[in-house]
């Protein structure tokens, strides 16, 4: 099975209810992790023990995945495709710039 159709399967599975569910679930714990690197990025420079860093990263990219997956579900149930999405990312990009550029 491609990703995609894993992503398929399961969300189908388990249908939209239960998946932004569990996608709600999974954006909490990225906010946690991102939480945990913030203190971790403190301690370091404090102690200078690297090692809680390194795991508090590694704990912060398993969670972007886990939302990637989710948000990937959501995509398939709502039927959002990719280039939509794109379209609009790229049109939120240019307004931040927008906005950098003229606060300079």
């Amino acid at each position: 099975m491609t990703t995609n159709q894993k992503i398929r399967y399961i969300a189908h599975h388990y249908g939209y209810e239960s998946q932004s569910r569990q996608c709600i679930e999974e954006l909490a714990e990225l906010t946690q992790a991102i939480n945990k690197f913030w203190r971790a990025k403190e301690n370091l420079i404090k102690t200078g023990k690297a090692r809680e860093l390194v795991e508090a990263e590694r704990n912060v990219a398993e969670e972007i995945a886990d939302v990637a997956i989710m948000v990937a579900q959501l995509q398939e149930l709502l039927g959002i495709d990719d280039e939509r999405i794109m379209k609009i990312v790229d049109m939120k990009l240019d307004r931040e710039i927008m906005r950098i550029r003229e606060a300079m």
